[in-house]
Order: structure tokens, then sequence, then C-alpha cells
């Protein structure tokens, strides 16, 4: 371990992150390096300010329009072990200098693979699993920053079979539930969250009854009934962004009432169009301010161009207050999908970085 290592391993850390995209969270550098080495098409010139141009979102538009680069960026991954332990290694780095103590990072085996033709392939979809595990397990030795993953099926495609089954496969082995996103490939104009899709409804039902825990993306791009339908048709424990819910006072007292935690992530949140533009109070405000169950997050770094700590600041212009980042990352603890006794300890940490006696 180098000293730099040492540094981070030994850094204060008091920050649970729940929202975070292992595979939209590459530093622009390695895939600059990626692609350059595997002689990989880049945007214009190929330089690197070229690319990462072409990858960070600069303006809201809608959420299929802040998802596109991924269609860049993903090729220079796929197919490729090295780098998802790669990736997974820099990114515990990462979310070491961001102060985070805990991660449960999320991402879509599938879309490592390389070859659209993955159905029935575990074996392969596995072994990306042991590579971004390999990853992790390197990451937490040298910055000292706890990383459990999240498996993502995107919706309408068939994967959550498999995603179900790598979570049966891996459970108590780095993986610790599963989650299903919009489905960026996907060529049609309209995106509706959360369909009624019974193979996705059945996948859920058998993952709860099998110990699996289970977020759920609803109410970035749809309305408060996706979130509805998140918590009471496909019953997960978690809503991933989930602003739209204020839009319906029922909904949201509802799930208030029930202590949904909502993963929310301030900048994805004005740049995928979430929240509109002039929103008089953005929804995370009225949950800090309402004691809502929730968190705060950085989803996808590669196209945000920015990190954890910038999401804190942007939710601190807002006016939260460090005594609600404090509460929304004790919220966090409290819903992470770690067993009872590792988050019993993980509470007790920040408890203790904290300087707060329980």
């Amino acid at each position: 371990m180098n000293p730099s290592q040492n540094a981070l391993k030994n850094l204060p850390k008091s920050r649970v992150e729940l929202h975070v995209h292992l595979d939209g969270c590459v530093r622009h550098e390695t895939l600059w390096e990626l692609a350059k080495k595997k002689g990989l098409q880049l945007p214009g010139k190929g330089t690197f300010q070229e690319l990462r141009d072409a990858l960070v979102i600069k303006d809201p538009v809608d959420l299929k329009y802040f998802l596109h680069p991924f269609l860049i960026f993903t090729p220079y991954v796929a197919g490729d072990l090295d780098a998802m332990e790669r990736i997974a290694y820099e990114f515990c780095e990462d979310e070491a200098k961001n102060g985070v103590t805990y991660v449960e990072a999320r991402y879509c085996p599938h879309f490592w693979m390389g070859t659209e033709d993955y159905h029935g392939k575990l074996k392969e979809l596995g072994e990306i699993v042991n590579a971004v595990n390999r990853g992790f397990e390197r990451g937490e030795t040298d910055f000292g920053v706890k990383a459990k993953t999240i498996l993502c099926a995107l919706n309408g495609t068939g994967m959550i079979k498999d995603v179900l089954e790598l979570c049966k496969k891996f459970k108590g082995e780095g993986v610790v539930g599963m989650d299903i996103a919009m489905n960026a490939y996907d060529k049609s104009e309209t995106y509706v969250e959360v369909p009624l899709n019974p193979e996705e409804i059945a996948a859920y039902e058998e993952a709860r009854k099998c110990g699996i825990h289970r977020t759920l993306h609803a109410g970035e791009a749809g309305g408060a009934d996706m979130v509805q339908r998140a918590v009471e048709v496909y019953h997960t424990e978690r809503v991933g962004h989930g602003y739209r819910v204020v839009e319906s006072e029922a909904i949201y007292s509802s799930c208030k009432e029930k202590k949904i935690h909502f993963e929310t992530c301030p900048w994805s949140s004005y740049l995928t169009g979430a929240v509109p533009l002039g929103t008089r109070k953005h929804p995370i405000v009225r949950f800090a301010e309402e004691g809502v169950n929730f968190s705060l997050n950085s989803d996808d770094t590669t196209l945000t161009g920015r990190t954890l700590r910038d999401d804190y600041a942007l939710a601190a212009s807002w006016g939260l207050t460090e005594a609600h980042a404090i509460r929304a990352n004790f919220n966090a603890a409290h819903s992470c999908f770690l067993p009872d006794k590792e988050k019993d300890h993980l509470i007790q940490k920040l408890y203790k970085e904290i300087n707060i006696t329980a």
C-alpha cells in the first residue's frame, strides 16, 4: 500500500451511499485509456476533452437524453473482466475521497457482456460479478470503504430472470439486492416507469420470498402512481429517486407513513429533467423538512461530471442543513441491505465518526 492509499484508508468517513451506478461511474480517464488501447472509436478527433464533452450532460432534456452517453462508452468496457475489476477498484478510491464508509453500487451485468445475445449465459454473467467483487475486495483493503453490489435489470428485456438467479447465487458473496432501471437501448420515443410486467413482478415476489432485498427506479420520469406501483405491486423496500411522489398527497403520505426509503440524487434530478427548472421547492427539500426517509447519492458521475461532495453542496444550496445531511446518512444506514449484525456495526461506526453518543 502506498502512502496515498494509507491516507485514504484512514480518512474519517461518515457517508453512506445507496444509489450509485457502478457502470455509470467510470473515470473519464479510464474510459479514454481503454478506448485508445483497444483502438475503439472515440468522439470527434479522439481527444480526451472531446470524450469528456460527449459524456457529461450539461443541460437537462429528459431521462432518455441523459442516458444516451452509455451507448458511447459501454463498448470500451464490455467483455473486459480486467477493466471491470479495475473500475470497481477505482470506484472505491473515489468513494473514499468523498468520505464514504459504506456503499451499495448497482450495475447491470448484461450491459458489460459485450453482446445482445446474453440469454442463458449465467456462467459469463457470473464471471462479471466475480470481477467486480474482486475489485471491491481490493478497494476495501486499500481504501477502507465497505462496498457491496445491487444487480440491476433493464426493464422489458427479460434480464430479470438472470438477475434473480445471480442474486441467489451470490447472496452473502458481495451481492445484497436487485433493481430494475430504464433500458437505455430502448429505441422507442416513450418510456413508462415500472410497467406491469408479469415476469418482473413474479421475480420480485420470488426475491421477497427468498429474502433478497429489492429496490426499484420509480417517480423519476413517471408520476406518483409509478411510486405507488413500485411499493404496492412490486413490494420494493426502497425507491430509486421517487421525486414525483409529491404530485399525490395521498401516495406521498402513505410512503411517509410506511417509511419507504427514497434514494435521491440532487445533481441527476436536475440533469435528467426529473425535477423541472423553476420548481419552487425541490422534493428533496420537502423530504428533509418533513422527516421523510431519504438519502443523498450521486447516481452516475460519468454523466453528471460531479462527485458526491457536489451533490451534498447542491443540496446545501437549497437549504439542507448539516443536521439534515447527518439524518440522511443515518436513514441510509438503517435502510441499507446489509445483514442486521453488519448494519448495526455500520450504524455504530457512524455514531463514532460524527462523535455522537448513541
